[in-house]
């Protein structure tokens, strides 16, 4: 059986200590930022501490979790993604950051149990506007140049094999908290 083409953006799975907890840390959207961010979407860091959505070759700092902000009518919204354009003051986005985690997410292309320890950058899609899920997905060609990802497996499911739209179990590599250059080696 074909592997569903479901793309729902990142989503944590555990941490490399053991631990299934998934904690997210507080950052900031600048009101009226112009890009709808969804739940499951890879987001980087900006000047004075707020987060965009990162392209494909950018560092990123993780994987955005929600938001909560004071809507320009006075009321106190919580939503799984921010809508672009929206005036809002207290705004506090919640983002997966521990470069530690490691993220479910599905292959764009066809991926194979090769691929394993290869590295690939991530594909942004368009989210819904109605559940706030993010479609983001891994670059289904890997390599072993610098990019964004590494594959570390499949996600164990009976219906989730090698191939097209694999869902993939991954790790940063090229986290804005851990960011070395990895090229040369120690460094």
């Amino acid at each position: 059986m074909a592997n569903a083409d479901a793309p729902k953006g990142f989503w944590p799975l555990r941490h490399l200590s053991g631990g299934s907890m998934a904690r997210s840390s507080p950052y900031t959207i600048a009101s009226t930022y112009g890009t709808n961010i969804f739940h499951g979407d890879v987001v980087k860091l900006v000047a004075g501490g707020g987060i965009e959505v990162a392209a494909a070759g950018d560092r990123f700092l993780g994987v955005f979790d929600g938001v909560q902000y004071t809507a320009s009518d006075g009321s106190m919204k919580y939503a799984k993604y921010w809508p672009a354009s929206t005036t809002a003051t207290l705004i506090t986005a919640y983002v997966y950051d521990d470069p530690n985690m490691l993220f479910g997410v599905q292959s764009a292309g066809s991926t194979v149990a090769a691929d394993v320890g290869n590295i690939g950058d991530h594909v942004a899609g368009t989210g819904s506007t109605t559940t706030g899920i993010s479609a983001h997905e891994l670059n289904g060609t890997t390599s072993t140049s610098d990019a964004g990802w590494r594959v570390l497996g499949k996600i164990e499911a009976p219906d989730n094999a090698y191939g097209t739209n694999v869902n993939l179990i991954v790790q940063a590599y090229e986290h804005e908290l851990t960011m070395a250059d990895h090229s040369t080696p120690g460094v």
